[in-house]
């Protein structure tokens, strides 16, 4: 939990696992709405790209889908047309301009930020970030410190927003779920976050990989958020 106004964190724990880089999962569609956004790849909110018929891992994928509903049921065919639409150049240009990870895309357009399955070929997953980075890029964009077109981060922020705490603090972020070890069998979750309201600014992640297995435990990225709403009521901001 890192405070915007005092330039200083309140809560770090695990420090070696915050700086261990993993794959961002969909966390990545954060830095690729405002690449999107920036390219005009997206014009706004509303840009819909039709489901071309595939069977997809999620119900709610199986529909035409805008960049909100993108953002909300994070669905990773809007997010591979989108990156084929940026293209590889570009794409590698905006990932160095935003610092962001390791900077690797060697990996392809379409699996490079995705985490390892039963099908992955080395190489595929090859943007990885830590939670410490994470953090870093938060600050900049929550600042609108990467000078990329103003309108791009604002409706970047807009599809970001998922609700208000009873306490009255905006909560935008993005979740992120993927599976590690040689059964990919334990969850990796992460949650990014920015939290505010007119008197105090945050920006938190929270990320964990599963030591054991854990049966039917669900989205690793579902289980990160409840973590960090946790952390935040025990702060005082929720």
């Amino acid at each position: 939990l890192y405070n915007l106004k005092t330039n200083s964190f309140e809560v770090e724990e695990g420090k070696e696992r915050c700086k261990e880089q993993t794959s961002p999962a969909s966390t990545f569609k954060v830095p690729l709405a405002l690449i999107a956004f920036d390219a005009q790849v997206l014009k706004d909110e509303n840009t819909m790209f039709t489901w071309d018929k595939s069977k997809q891992m999620l119900k709610a994928w199986e529909s035409d889908q805008t960049a909100a509903s993108w953002m909300k049921e994070s669905v990773v065919w809007y997010s591979q047309r989108l990156t084929k639409k940026i293209g590889r150049k570009k794409m590698q240009k905006y990932i160095n301009q935003l610092n962001y990870g390791n900077r690797d895309f060697s990996g392809g357009l379409i699996n490079a930020w995705l985490p390892k399955n039963k099908t992955s070929i080395d190489g595929e997953d090859s943007l990885k970030i830590s939670a410490r980075e994470q953090i870093e890029f938060l600050i900049h964009f929550w600042s609108d410190g990467y000078r990329l077109n103003p309108r791009a981060t604002e409706l970047t922020k807009k599809i970001m927003y998922i609700e208000t705490s009873p306490k009255g603090f905006a909560l935008h972020g993005k979740t992120g779920s993927g599976f590690v070890g040689p059964n990919f069998d334990r969850r990796l979750g992460w949650f990014v976050a920015h939290i505010g309201n007119k008197n105090q600014e945050y920006v938190a992640v929270a990320t964990f990989t599963d030591k054991t297995v854990v049966e039917n435990a669900g989205f690793g990225g579902r289980f990160a958020r409840e973590v960090m709403k946790e952390m935040l009521k025990a702060k005082g901001l929720w």
